[in-house]
C-alpha cells in the first residue's frame, strides 16, 4: 500500500519528499526500498490472485444476469 502510494503520487511531490514525510510521522520507508519494491517481481500469489479476479468476474457476470 505504501509502495503504490509513493507510485500514484511520486511526479507531484517527488519520491524522497514522500519517503522522508512518511518516516517522520511513524511510517518509515527509505527511498531504496521504494525503487527496490518496483523492480521486484510479482510474486506467484500475487500473479494467482490476478488471474483469480479475471475467473471470479467470468462467473458474477454469467450468474448475475437479467433474464
Amino acid at each position: 500500500m505504501i509502495i503504490d502510494y509513493i507510485e500514484n503520487n511520486k511526479q507531484e511531490y517527488g519520491v524522497e519528499p514522500i519517503c522522508r514525510v512518511l518516516t517522520e510521522h511513524g511510517c518509515p520507508i527509505a527511498p531504496s526500498t521504494y525503487y527496490e519494491a518496483r523492480s521486484r517481481a510479482a510474486s506467484k500469489r500475487a500473479v494467482r490472485d490476478e488471474q483469480l479476479k479475471v475467473e471470479i468476474s467470468r462467473i458474477h457476470d454469467e450468474n448475475c444476469r437479467l433474464p
